[in-house]
């Protein structure tokens, strides 16, 4: 007898955590150091574009399949598109591990410096830079806090959606935005800091020319939005028949812009209002340094009255902030090792220890961290193609009328049709130009052991893709062994999977 399925408590408990899963570190770490690395106001139109023609339609996208099949990214793709495609779900899955092995060590570093933060370890007299290579340097310090991290993330998903990430999602959201708020206002009272906020929102035109700044724009879209992840997809399992898909894709993707939108405008003015001078600014950015927000930030609260609590607060609100986007990226491979008959409890913990082991190597070079951010960034863009080609063997319209349409306030019209077919040639024009350009740059260009080049993409993205597809029929029969098991996964409560 199959018990009621899982479902949100709520609404507005589903759009929490999902604006928790997209407003993360990716907005608050990753945004600022991209931004400022690809030309301030440039980049952020290039951003704008991205979401519009990208982001908000593949988070529809991924909504209406994972709210129509009721499994995961794996199971998803064998049953909406066919067993041929099974292996595409499961790259999908493969590239949401990846990113989720090294976006723990973020999560790590949130609580080391929420715990540096209690100590009063920020005072003016403290090098922050020092500081931060200190830390990133010393992997016995760097493995504590992943563990820690983990323990976290694995206490709050065997609670479940209900008693889990939907009480988290109310509680961490508010307290992120307050946040966020205050060290923008902070930031701004600077002096110098109207530099910042020139960079940040007045364009330089010529620069749209560079092929970079919109690969790095449609991945820093695809990165901290979640869309292409497998989480939307993932979350919308447990969505009732009746919500809604487009005001909440629109919620979420506007929740995901301002969030990082106020982000780089606490981080980019404080880097022009305490650098030496302009050119020193400018040249910090350009350096595109992993630690930017962690260094500067601590800078502006040693010279804020209050220093110790606001620190401590921001850096609590970061904490948050790495743990709402873990749990539904955590949820995601959990979701898919259910799928093949394993029970909730005993997934997490597999997961758990999956995620320690190859995140390993993130903790011991910053090297290795930076080149996954890299590459799996790029994968995620694959992703996205996958999900396309999903949509096209469906039916492009009939997916939009009877997927999307029937329960959306908001009624979604052709445009959706027309960003869906142009995608691939956007994404596959944008990588080939990137390529050319970067083989005109170095001789080194196909290299495997670059951090940031297109030999490494190629190798790692290409080599993972031969294996899952021929791992396809596989894949297709472990969920055929455990079809009678996927269903009862499902069905019952997390309160009864955990056995």
């Amino acid at each position: 007898m199959k018990s009621e399925r899982t479902e949100w408590g709520s609404r507005l408990g589903f759009i929490m955590a999902a604006v928790g899963m997209a407003i993360g570190t990716g907005n608050i770490w990753r945004f600022p150091r991209i931004v400022g690395n690809n030309g301030g106001g440039t980049f952020v139109l290039a951003y704008i574009i991205a979401n519009l023609v990208w982001t908000i339609p593949l988070i529809m996208t991924e909504m209406a399949i994972g709210k129509k099949t009721r499994l995961g990214t794996i199971g998803s793709f064998k049953k909406f598109v066919g067993e041929k495609n099974t292996w595409q779900g499961g790259w999908i899955c493969f590239v949401c591990a990846a990113i989720t092995f090294y976006y723990v060590i973020v999560l790590g570093w949130s609580l080391r410096y929420l715990t540096f933060a209690l100590q009063g370890t920020f005072t003016t007299k403290v090098d922050t830079e020092l500081v931060w290579n200190t830390f990133t340097s010393n992997p016995v310090e760097g493995v504590l806090f992943q563990v820690i991290a983990l323990i976290l993330v694995g206490y709050v998903l065997i609670k479940g959606v209900n008693k889990g990430l939907e009480k988290a999602g109310k509680i961490m959201i508010p307290v992120l935005f307050i946040s966020l708020l205050s060290a923008a206002i902070w930031a701004l009272t600077k002096e110098g800091a109207i530099l910042g906020l020139k960079y940040l929102f007045v364009p330089n035109f010529k620069d749209l020319l560079k092929p970079g700044i919109w690969l790095n724009a449609f991945t820093q879209a695809a990165w901290s939005s979640g869309a292409g992840w497998g989480m939307m997809l993932t979350y919308a399992n447990y969505m009732k028949e009746n919500e809604d898909i487009a005001v909440n894709t629109f919620m979420i993707s506007f929740g995901d812009a301002l969030g990082a939108m106020i982000s780089a405008m606490a981080v980019l003015p404080t880097v022009f209002a305490l650098s030496a001078s302009e050119g020193a600014a400018l040249d910090a950015l350009a350096s595109g340094n992993t630690g930017l927000t962690f260094i500067y930030l601590t800078k502006l609260f040693a010279q804020t009255k209050g220093g110790l609590i606001i620190s401590s607060l921001f850096f609590l609100a970061l904490s948050l902030a790495a743990l709402t986007s873990l749990l539904p990226q955590m949820e995601v491979l959990i979701k898919n090792i259910m799928d093949f008959g394993i029970a909730r409890k005993r997934a997490v913990i597999l997961m758990l220890g999956i995620c320690f082991i190859c995140g390993l190597p993130s903790v011991i070079s910053m090297d290795f961290f930076d080149n996954q951010d890299w590459v799996w960034g790029i994968g995620l863009l694959i992703c996205g193609i996958f999900y396309t080609l999903s949509v096209y063997k469906y039916g492009i319209d009939k997916f939009r009328t009877e997927l999307i349409n029937p329960t959306s306030d908001i009624k979604v019209g052709k445009w959706y049709n027309y960003v869906l077919k142009i995608y691939p040639i956007i994404v596959t024009t944008i990588i080939a130009w990137w390529m050319i350009q970067a083989a005109k740059w170095s001789e080194n260009w196909l290299s495997p052991f670059s951090t940031n080049n297109p030999g490494t993409v190629i190798i790692q993205c290409l080599g993972t893709m031969i294996i899952f597809y021929f791992a396809n029929s596989k894949l297709n029969s472990l969920l055929d062994f455990k079809s009678g098991v996927v269903e009862v996964n499902y069905q019952d409560s997390f309160d009864r999977e955990r056995i």
